[in-house]
């Protein structure tokens, strides 16, 4: 009899082992491949798939995910494969406040940390808002193994949590910043945001990018009457910081006016019929009034800047600072008499006076920031709120929390609820986080000094560093800077050739060059030396082939051109760059090949047919007949349709010819029997028409299908070694075309060399190949820049820029990353790190990409 393999029936006939050998027993069974059980957590992407770029919702679910884990209910994200999650010590994340994809690879060499320790990267599509507010704010889906317990009655400390105010502003006190509105915040409550419907025509301020906690708050109230229009302005008043009334402006409505609404306004038509004043000439003083860095306060301040029809991008709204449940507000009124001990709108006075309602709503403002959340909720909450702290708390049944909102909560509750730990460290109070540990600091030294110190008591913890976009601040048209950065990276893509014939055309020109890669523009000069041509391509490959390839070639007997970078002393430094994106860790085992043809006539790679592609050769053939042989029959069942439906319709005039002389009982029955009988003929003749359509699609699409696909491409390139990815880039004007060029990557380095050494003719057509220089996560080079540029613009000579100001700009981005590889030094072992480079978002709509950082901390 055989011995049992394992398990508890070999125990049973055999004396019981000693403790220790017990305890190897066990685990030998238990954990039979120690190698597998300790692999440590990584992250991984499919090479076809990195072109796409990730997007706000797309990190959102990477980072719930790798937070919370698969057991409360969260899905892997799709885009991105995180292998172990429960292996996973923490999650940062770093915010580099300013930065753009472009300014990435503008300075690359400069970021030594950030180009060597990542080894994931994916291109990122801006969003609006407050990156930071995003990702803390956001509902998590499927939470129903988070509970938070169902104490019915809170203690006051832990009923304070759920506060309305302190659930928007968290305890802790904050500058004027951290209760700025956010974009999106503007937005859902109808404030005037440029861009958005129902802003045209709106006059905007002067307002700086940003604004700082020593900024100056200006009161602002106006008052408002009726005309066919709709309510239009008829008063403003402005007070500063100090309550002193700046502006008092009484304003002509251009419509007819209906009512005054002096109950409310105080405006009379005596009061108005001497004043010329127009909306124009009032919000040409503001704007003379306000400071660049100013902010507005106003109790529902978006009434008034609708009134005024003028955007301004910094303001704090008294009605949500002093905010009650479900949306409702308090009336300022009110809130002056409990919190001010001020009387306001008094009934013995006839309407408002604007100047005194800006002035309670500065007050107001200022005593809320002054006083912080906490102290105004713990003081006025009887007299405000009508009632205890202990009326406010959590759901009393929070695993199901609320069954509307399907089990939703916010990420930053569920990152409490599971027990994680999470701070914000930045540099200014500018975000609006309902985060109870949030540090501010005066410099990205001093944000990565207090990152170390609280690192270890904290499992998920995000970083900001501002020191670039403190940068831009002093710059005077950042659309000017970008466009200059956007040209200098385009000019990596460019070669100068020539001399050619003087009836050589552009046409001919972009065919030449055509062979190196996709040709994005063509620029004819006629220079002392001859017609010369610059020429751009979409990705550096292309010029890299060029002038490698091209030059020196003979176009037409006797006539050799030579092809180079063209001398800039703008461009970045070429050969020092193009070495390292060649050794870049997202170029590893990469090839590139251009010259593809976009049919596919023979199968032959370097004279050896291909096996798999025997077939291909024979439908090329047999499409012509097939073709032709669908169209006939079409035809012929085309013609018997209509003989078909004209027979029904003669039929149909005999019967109801007929219908006519009989009974009533009798027509209702023919009529129903000729209904049944039209009915059945059309659903015959549709049938008949879909198939007619198919058979001829059908033919017409393996027609397409022979051209060059990626299983051409893996099948050809594979006897060199095994192929990991392709990417075969579509054009830009339809998802059918392809280019005619194509990345590879290889397992192996050996491969590589081969394809390199190799001279390769891929269906009877010679093709040109090499190390890859576009990091595959870009669709082109130029994609980075187009949306800046304009996809078909010229490119020009970068504008001038200083050398210091460039080397302003290169010694902040040297301390960027120097500060990236402390902070990613200091990780610790299994930690994700996600590094975001925001992105670009004018109020014009121009944008320029992000930049997402990915990777795994190993010890």
């Amino acid at each position: 009899m055989e011995a049992p393999s394992v398990g508890w029936a070999k125990r049973k006939r055999e004396p019981s082992p000693a403790p220790e050998s017990s305890k190897r027993v066990k685990e030998a069974e238990c954990f039979p491949d120690p190698e597998a059980i300790h692999r440590p957590p990584r992250l991984s992407m499919t090479f076809d798939s990195v072109q796409e770029p990730v997007t706000m919702k797309d990190l959102t679910e990477l980072l719930q995910f790798a937070a919370l884990g698969n057991k409360n209910g969260l899905k892997s994200p799709s885009w991105l494969r995180l292998h172990h999650q429960k292996r996973l010590s923490g999650v940062n994340v770093v915010i580099l406040d300013g930065l753009t994809q472009a300014h990435f690879y503008r300075h690359y060499l400069l970021f030594r940390h950030l180009r060597t320790k990542y080894s994931n990267r994916r291109s990122y599509t801006p969003s609006p808002g407050n990156v930071i507010t995003g990702f803390f704010s956001s509902e998590v889906l499927g939470t129903k193994n988070v509970v938070l317990g169902d104490k019915q009655k809170p203690g006051p400390e832990e009923a304070l949590m759920w506060h309305p105010v302190i659930r928007k502003f968290g305890l802790k006190t904050r500058g004027l910043t951290g209760y700025l509105l956010t974009e999106e915040e503007m937005i859902k409550k109808h404030f005037p945001v440029y861009g958005m419907p129902g802003s045209e025509g709106f006059v905007r301020t002067d307002s700086a990018d940003s604004v700082t906690d020593c900024s100056p708050l200006y009161g602002l109230d106006c008052e408002m009457c009726l005309t066919k229009k709709g309510n239009e302005l008829t008063r403003v008043s402005l007070v500063d910081s100090r309550g002193v009334c700046v502006l008092d402006e009484l304003v002509k409505p251009p419509n007819h006016i209906l009512h005054y609404l002096t109950e409310f306004s105080g405006i009379t038509a005596a009061m108005l019929e001497p004043i010329t004043t127009t909306l124009r000439e009032v919000q040409s003083k503001l704007k003379n009034v306000l400071p660049r860095d100013a902010v507005l306060v106003g109790h529902s301040l978006n009434c008034d800047l609708n009134a005024l029809k003028l955007i301004h991008r910094h303001v704090i709204d008294t009605s949500l600072l002093y905010r009650r449940e479900f949306g409702q507000r308090f009336k300022l009124k009110v809130l002056a008499e409990t919190v001010l001990q001020k009387e306001i709108q008094m009934e013995t006075r006839r309407g408002h006076d604007p100047t005194e309602d800006a002035r309670a709503a500065l007050e107001l403002a200022q005593f809320f920031i002054r006083t912080g959340p906490r102290q105004v909720v713990e003081l006025f909450c009887e007299p405000l709120w009508g009632g205890c702290l202990t009326m406010y708390q959590r759901p009393v049944n929070p695993s199901i929390h609320n069954t509307k909102k399907n089990n939703h909560c916010r990420f930053d509750e569920a990152l409490k609820i599971s027990g994680h730990s999470a701070v914000f460290i930045g540099k200014r109070s500018d975000i609006s986080l309902a985060l109870a540990n949030q540090q501010w600091h005066s410099s990205d030294k001093e944000v990565l000094s207090s990152f170390k110190r609280v690192l270890a008591s904290h499992s998920f913890s995000v970083v900001q560093f501002s020191a670039f976009s403190d940068h831009l601040k002093s710059v005077q048209s950042l659309q000017q800077q970008y466009h200059t950065m956007s040209a200098r990276l385009r000019a990596m893509c460019v070669v100068s050739a020539g001399p050619f014939p003087s009836d050589y055309t552009e046409k001919r020109v972009r065919k030449l060059f055509s062979r190196c890669g996709a040709v994005r523009c063509v620029r004819l000069l006629n220079e002392a030396q001859g017609l010369q041509a610059e020429v751009e391509f979409d990705v550096l490959e292309g010029a890299a082939l060029a002038v490698d390839r091209l030059s020196g070639t003979e176009i037409l007997p006797g006539h050799v051109i030579e092809v180079q970078r063209p001398v800039n002393e703008s461009m970045l430094d070429p050969e020092m760059f193009l070495s390292s994106l060649q050794d870049d860790q997202q170029n590893a085992n990469v090839i590139y090949i251009a010259g593809l043809k976009a049919k596919a006539k023979t199968t032959k790679v370097n004279g050896t047919f291909l096996k798999t592609n025997t077939d291909t050769t024979a439908k090329v053939a047999e499409l012509p007949a097939k073709i032709k042989g669908v169209l006939p029959p079409a035809k012929a069942n085309h013609s018997v349709l209509l003989a078909k439906l004209n027979g029904t319709l003669l039929q149909t005039e005999a019967k109801l010819t007929e219908a006519t002389n009989t009974g009533l009982h009798s027509r209702f029955a023919k009529l129903a029997e000729l209904s049944t009988e039209v009915n059945g003929t059309l659903l015959k003749a549709k049938a008949l028409l879909a198939k007619i359509t198919a058979d001829t699609n059908e033919a017409k699409l393996e027609d397409n299908s022979t051209g060059l696909s990626e299983q051409d491409l893996r099948e050809a390139f594979g006897q060199y070694g095994k192929v990991k990815g392709v990417i075969l880039p579509a054009k830009p004007t339809g998802q059918q075309k392809r280019r005619r060029h194509a990345f590879i990557k290889y397992y192996q380095p050996d491969a590589v060399e081969k394809v390199i050494s190799t001279p390769i003719r891929l269906w009877d057509q010679e093709v040109s190949t090499c190390r890859a220089l576009t990091p595959p996560h870009l669709r082109s080079w130029s994609s980075m820049v187009a949306m800046v540029m304009g996809h078909d613009e010229t490119l020009e000579a970068p504008s001038h820029q200083t050398g210091s100001e460039e080397q302003e700009v290169d010694s902040v981005m040297r301390k960027l990353d120097r500060h990236m590889g402390k902070l990613f030094r200091s990780l610790p072992e299994n930690t994700l790190s996600v590094v975001l480079l925001p992105g670009y978002t004018s109020c014009q709509g121009d944008n320029l990409p992000g930049l997402c950082l990915l990777e795994v901390k190993r010890g």
